[in-house]
This record gives structure tokens, sequence and C-alpha cells, in this order.
């Protein structure tokens, strides 16, 4: 994929409430009942039965009961939640995302730039360290990695009526989170259909098609195919496969500079692009080597995901 470049968020930690201490300050009633003996003039000896049998009655009456606060395990007044709680709750939100991802719909096409990319394939023949795939995340807000498939010709047309009028784009352009040339077929057919709506086409290519289908494409896409972008990404096959690890070794390489001179001599418009990532010396070794076999050669911005 051209454009190119996981975001993990930290599991929360439970609560670990610890016990809190409760103090019960418990304070004595004085009943002096001597100050009023002495006011009512009696002997004391008198009011000794009547006291104890005050007490006694005192002691019969219930006593209102404090109402006791809930507490949980770890002694706080409040129920918390404990680890397991933190535990399920996490897991709770972590599923509902998980329902959102599994109920969105694949993309087909998505706009940017003023351009209309179609997205036809997951499969690709590099593992470049750079592109945005690797996480299988959103690009600029478009969630490109297909779940339920390769998606056909028709039912990338049937994704392009609901984008209006499409003559509002400059281009419509093969480039998702795949190699297009893996799905060299249903591209061809889409060319047809933007063609015939008056669109100009463009294919982002790792230059691997050949190599990919076995056979040479650049006759398929003559015609269909207004302009090719090769992304070159090193100057030589030991500088490259460290970074793209291609699933053909260094004959990845090789096939990509076979497949641009095939272009060239088909009479298919192509270019080569390189990231400006890589370092001045090695864009300096990218251009001689485009020179040497006349591609042109264009440097772009490092794009990390959106």
């Amino acid at each position: 994929m051209e454009e190119n470049k996981k975001n993990q968020q930290p599991r929360p930690q439970g609560e670990n409430g610890g016990r809190k201490r409760r103090h019960h300050h418990r304070g004595g009633h004085n009943h002096n009942q001597q100050g009023q003996n002495q006011q009512n003039n009696k002997p004391q000896g008198q009011n000794k039965p009547q006291n104890k049998e005050n007490r006694s009655q005192e002691q019969k009456q219930p006593q209102p009961q404090k109402q006791q606060q809930p507490q949980n395990q770890q002694g706080g007044k409040k129920n918390k939640p404990n680890n397991n709680q933190q535990a399920q709750n996490n897991k709770n939100q972590q599923n509902k995302g998980n329902n959102k991802e599994e109920n969105r719909k694949d993309t087909y096409l998505y706009m940017l730039d003023g351009n209309l990319y179609v997205n036809l394939t997951n499969k690709c023949s590099n593992g470049c360290d750079f592109c945005v795939r690797n996480e299988r995340t959103s690009y600029y807000g478009n969630y490109l990695w297909l779940k339920n498939g390769d998606p056909t010709a028709e039912k990338v047309i049937a994704a392009a009526k609901g984008f209006g009028d499409l003559t509002r784009f400059k281009e419509v352009v093969f480039c998702g989170f795949g190699e297009p040339t893996y799905r060299v077929a249903e591209m061809v057919a889409l060319c047809d259909y933007f063609h015939e709506k008056g669109l100009k086409t463009r294919l982002n290519t790792n230059g691997q098609g050949n190599l990919i289908n076995k056979r040479d494409i650049v006759p398929d896409l003559k015609g269909k195919i207004d302009f090719v972008n090769i992304s070159l990404n090193a100057s030589c096959a030991e500088k490259y496969q460290p970074i793209c690890r291609s699933q053909f070794k260094e004959a990845g390489f090789e096939g990509l500079l076979e497949f641009a001179k095939l272009c060239r001599k088909n009479g298919v418009p192509c270019r080569f692009s390189i990231v400006d990532c890589i370092g001045e010396e090695e864009v300096e070794a990218c251009k001689r080597l485009a020179e040497s076999i006349n591609i042109p050669l264009y440097i772009r911005d490092y794009i990390t995901d959106s």
C-alpha cells in the first residue's frame, strides 16, 4: 500500500481499598439522684429501691438500634467495586467495542485528497516496516481491513453509486490495505466502469504483480490504467528486502524493476516513488537508479496512521 505509515490502552487496575478503622467514641451519662433527694427532703434509703426499680425498668425498655451502613469486604462505608468487578467491567466494555468492530461494514471505496480510492484486498506480497496496514487500524477515519473477504467488481460498483456524482473526483486510485494486482480481473472491469463515468484511473503498486500472477499482466493494464505508481523504497535488493520483506525475497526488487520497464515498453505511463525518511544518501542513489532505466522518480512525505 502506498499510503504509509497500534494503540493499546493500558488495562485499568482494580481499586485496592484498605480497611478503614472505625472509631467509636463511647460517652457515659452521669445520673445524679442525690441532688433530687435532698431537694425533696426524703431519706436516701427510701429512694434506693425506687432508683433500683427505675433502673430495672430502663433496662427492660428496648433500646433503639443504630442503622448499620452497608460495608464491603474492604471495610469502606460505601460499596466499591473490587478487582473482580473491575475486570468484569473492563471485559464488558471491551466486548462492547468488539461488537462495534464486528458490525462495521467493509470499506470498498473511500475519499482522500479529492480522489476516490478503491480497496480490493487485504493480501500483499510485502510486509513493509512503514506500512499502516500492519496495525489494521483506521486510515484517515477509514477502516480498510476487509473482514468479509475480497469484494467483487459488482459490489464495488454498487458502493460507488452511493457516492453520487463521481465526476467531482480528480481520479480513481486503486490503493487499499493490500496489493491491487492480486485482483487484476476485477480492477480491469472497474476501470471500464469508471472510464464510462469520465474518470482517470491510477494504480499504486509494489510492482510485483507479474510475480504474484506468474505472468506478464502489463498488457491487461494497457488502456485500462491511465497511470502506474510503483513503490521503489530502496536503491538495491540488499536494502529493499530488510525493510519491505517481500515473499519473493530479493527477486521482489528485481521484479518491480522489470515491471516498470514493461510498463514503459507497452506505453503505460509510470513512475517510481520513495518516502523521504530513507535518508538523503539513499534518496540520491534511488535517483540514479531511476535515471538509469528512464523512469521518473517521485519523492513523497512519510505518512503515519491518522
